[in-house]
């Protein structure tokens, strides 16, 4: 078929020579003065392109761009949501010319009008790779009608790009590199370009086989009807061998890929199969192809790339992974915001790090959680070693009666609840900072168990590090001073807060991605925040007004 449609661009391109260029020159100024619409945004934009081209035909004088423009509308690369782009219109009007259709008197006008469609769908193509189809003001919009539904503030700090320059697409054509054009505006490549092949690889799975439920849980050496079916479903997503014979036998191959599935959905790694495994492996591929799709649009929000060394903590995957010229250094995990209490998506910089960190607790957490800990437990400061304040002054005897009108108060508390520095700290013994206006960090915790939970959503906005020591060693490179590890060891034995500065800040980006592709797997999280689900209604064109967070939102495992 694509052979087919490349000969009817060759053969349009050879009848072309039968008619001037400029009676076909003559339709596309008339064409550019009547039939663009003033509506169409890309408007501007042709009218300029055509006037640097002296309003002669772009693209059906020459078969190569012709052809290369084609197939990249088609390819999944640039257009992984298979949008329209007039490519129907443009496959009939080759058709018609290849088929001597139309008549001479009016092939001019037909190749006007084949030359306008496909520079308009180029410029479509373009606005699509770059500024894509969700309406991030209306994304926005809903993350902001949280805090009155649900008392949920949802902070993301997005960047949308725009369509680039006419300029720079004029040039991209008159030098015959559309096809190195397109690829140069791609959104965070590395990552872009591994969605859109596991989009692809999706697209082409065979239907996942239904696979019965029931109370029995499957284990190394046992024997039953489903287990075949099992093995086929996981031959598809690549967890099973693809050229293994299969038995109804729960073999040491079975037990590996059960363990790689389930490492791969946060499932518990047993190794066996139960009814949680079994809901998973029922799933659609369709709602696979959905989460990928929705993670290609949150790419258009971020450049080609981050910078040669940058930390990145991905929310719904909980763990930080720490970058240096392309490679993946150390990955550990960590405790993000709880679902009422999101962890805040934006980029900064880490600038200096606090050994035997004091904790001032925040304003919201003393009303939200210290006023209620504190009337139920009135030796809870004491326990936990947190000084009250008011201006500079300890207050030594705070009673629950003197915070009780704030619990529920707009009004701001007028005391400095300060945990000091300890092995009980709620920030552990080192906090990672870079400052913002949403007093969020990086910091090691008090609380270890948390870091081995599925759903790693504990915190009040802050990111607990599992390997606290580990990153500091790795930024310890970029300090002002040298410290090694006996340094360290003694800074913190005395519990005094020491800052160590950076002389190179080192970017971090938090971002929120629920796939990502890895040691050759496709990894699928939980949308626990469910930003996906409002981004998948915001799309231009079929969006829904409001979002409306689900009661129930995570899936319960046994």
């Amino acid at each position: 078929m694509k052979k087919i449609f490349i000969l009817f661009i060759i053969i349009a391109y050879q009848n072309i020579f039968a008619l001037s260029i400029e009676d076909i020159s003559l339709h596309l100024q008339n064409s550019l003065e009547t039939k663009l619409k003033e509506s169409n945004q890309n408007t501007p934009i042709i009218k300029q392109i055509y006037k640097s081209f002296e309003n002669k035909p772009i693209w059906v004088q020459d078969s190569t761009k012709m052809s290369n423009l084609i197939q990249a509308l088609k390819n999944p690369m640039y257009n992984y949501k298979n949008k329209a782009f007039d490519q129907k219109a443009i496959k009939k009007l080759l058709y018609y010319l290849d088929n001597n259709n139309i008549s001479q008197q009016k092939k001019a006008l037909v190749y006007a009008r084949l030359d306008l469609l496909l520079t308009n769908s180029y410029i479509r193509l373009i606005r699509f790779i770059t500024e894509g189809d969700v309406d991030w003001d209306l994304v926005q919009k809903k993350l902001k009608e949280l805090k009155e539904s649900d008392d949920i503030s949802a902070v993301w700090e997005m960047n949308p790009k725009h369509i680039p320059s006419t300029k720079s697409i004029i040039y991209s054509i008159k030098k015959q590199k559309v096809t190195p054009y397109l690829n140069s505006l791609l959104p965070m490549q590395n990552r872009y370009k591994k969605l859109v092949n596991l989009l692809v690889k999706y697209r082409q799975m065979d239907k996942f086989p239904k696979i019965p439920y029931t109370n029995k849980v499957l284990k190394l050496g046992d024997r039953d009807s489903r287990i075949v079916t099992i093995k086929k479903r996981l031959q598809i997503s690549g967890d099973y061998p693809k050229n293994v014979k299969l038995t109804n036998k729960f073999d040491t191959l079975l037990q590996q890929a059960a363990l790689t599935y389930q490492k791969r959905y946060l499932l518990k790694p047993t190794g066996m199969i139960d009814k949680t495994m079994t809901y998973y492996l029922n799933q659609p591929a369709k709602k696979n192809i959905q989460s990928i799709i929705t993670n290609l649009d949150k790419t258009k929000l971020y450049p080609k790339k981050f910078e040669d060394e940058y930390i990145e903590v991905n929310i719904p995957d909980f763990n930080l992974r720490y970058y240096k010229n392309g490679n993946m250094i150390t990955k550990m995990g960590v405790v993000v915001g709880r679902i009422d209490r999101p962890t805040p998506i934006f980029n900064s910089s880490i600038k200096y790090m606090v050994l035997n960190p004091t904790w001032t607790i925040p304003d919201n957490l003393i009303k939200r959680d210290l006023i209620h800990v504190f009337r139920e437990n009135p030796n809870y400061l004491q326990e936990h070693n947190i000084h009250v304040f008011r201006g500079k002054k300890e207050i030594e005897d705070i009673t629950h009666d003197m915070l009780d009108p704030y619990e529920h108060s707009e009004e701001k508390v007028p005391f400095r609840f300060v945990q000091y520095p300890g092995d009980d700290n709620a920030l552990g013994r080192v906090k990672f900072m870079f400052p913002n206006k949403y007093a969020v960090y990086l910091h090691d915790t008090d609380n270890k168990t948390l870091l081995s939970r599925r759903y790693k959503i504990y915190s009040s906005g802050c990111m607990r590090v599992d390997k606290p020591f580990e990153l500091l060693d790795i930024l310890l490179s970029h300090a002002k001073k040298h410290y090694d590890r006996y340094d360290i060891e003694e800074i913190i034995a005395t519990d005094k807060p020491t800052i160590i500065r950076l002389k190179k800040y080192v970017p971090i980006h938090i971002v929120y991605f629920t796939v990502y592709e890895e040691d050759g797997l496709a990894y699928f999280k939980n949308d626990i925040y469910m930003y996906d689900k409002i981004i998948q209604e915001s799309i231009k064109g079929r969006s829904k007004p409001t979002f409306h967070m689900p009661k129930n939102r995570f899936i319960t495992t046994n």
